[in-house]
């Protein structure tokens, strides 16, 4: 609840409300501040009468929390990016160090845990002589399937961490998350990172020649690309169904095809992604 606790922290000073007033009968204001630093928890009886105080409901309470998650996602997602792109592996493990000293003092371990192996997989990816350790898969695995509502956090995490897992689980997980539109359906950035986990879950398939289920997200993306996706996912697509064609034999067309897409995304003026998929592009591609 240590994120709770800094929401709350949000209420009650721009509600003016001093933390004797917050905390009224329900706790001593020791109490309160420790909750509000991420020190301690509350029962939640205590907590609504907290609420109660500061005169602010669950349902707006509940609503600024997951914006306060969405938040840390992205801006931890900020500074994930460019070290990506840059082969930055001194920059993922400083970032993993500070996961581990946050899983330290949290009361809540697991999301720095998992950070932590988020992390580790990007490294693995830009560096193949580092490996990811079947433990640390199986905790994302079994968090994965304990939550019920998947939020930006576990798309985020599975969409990074797919390639690691066989052909038949993405596609079991990625079915699950593509047959419920109601999720992402208002939500213009779920909407997107569907799109890109979608995509990714097609260049897993096709890359391990499992094309009745490759087929499957295929046919998804076509559904939910739109028309108001902006070229950059338009161009990704367009790079795997000429992946596509080549793994199904019709070479010539396919290499064509992919190449086009590195070409926009050179006028684009996006290297990473040139680079991205030329490295792509020679590992499966034989002259």
């Amino acid at each position: 609840m240590e994120n709770l606790g800094k929401v709350f922290r949000e209420f009650r000073t721009s509600g003016n409300y001093s933390l004797k007033e917050a905390a009224g009968e329900s706790c001593s204001t020791s109490q309160l501040s420790r909750f509000e630093l991420g020190e301690s928890d509350l029962a939640v009886s205590r907590f609504f009468e907290l609420l109660d105080n500061i005169h602010v409901t669950i349902e707006n309470f509940m609503d600024k929390a997951r914006n306060f998650h969405n938040h840390e996602h992205v801006a931890m997602m900020g500074q994930i990016v460019p070290l990506y792109y840059s082969n930055d592996i001194a920059g993922f493990q400083k970032l993993q160090r500070e996961q581990l000293e946050k899983a330290k003092s949290s009361t809540n371990p697991l999301y720095f845990e998992l950070n932590w192996i988020l992390l580790q997989g990007l490294i693995c990816q830009r560096d193949t002589t580092y490996e990811m350790k079947q433990d640390d898969l199986d905790k994302v695995a079994d968090y994965l399937f304990k939550t019920e509502e998947w939020t930006m956090y576990e798309l985020i995490l599975f969409g990074n961490l797919y390639s690691f897992y066989d052909v038949d689980y993405v596609t079991r997980i990625g079915r699950e998350v593509m047959e419920r539109e109601e999720f992402y359906q208002e939500i213009g950035r779920h909407k997107r990172l569907v799109l890109i986990l979608a995509l990714n879950c097609y260049q897993h398939c096709l890359e391990h020649l499992s094309f009745d289920n490759a087929s499957y997200f295929e046919t998804y993306t076509e559904k939910i690309i739109g028309k108001g996706i902006k070229l950059y996912e338009r161009n990704i697509f367009h790079y795997l169904k000429g992946f596509d064609l080549y793994q199904k034999g019709q070479c010539k067309e396919g290499c064509k095809q992919m190449q086009e897409a590195m070409h926009i995304f050179d006028v684009l003026g996006l290297p990473e992604q040139v680079a991205y998929y030329q490295e792509h592009y020679e590992k499966f591609i034989k002259n």
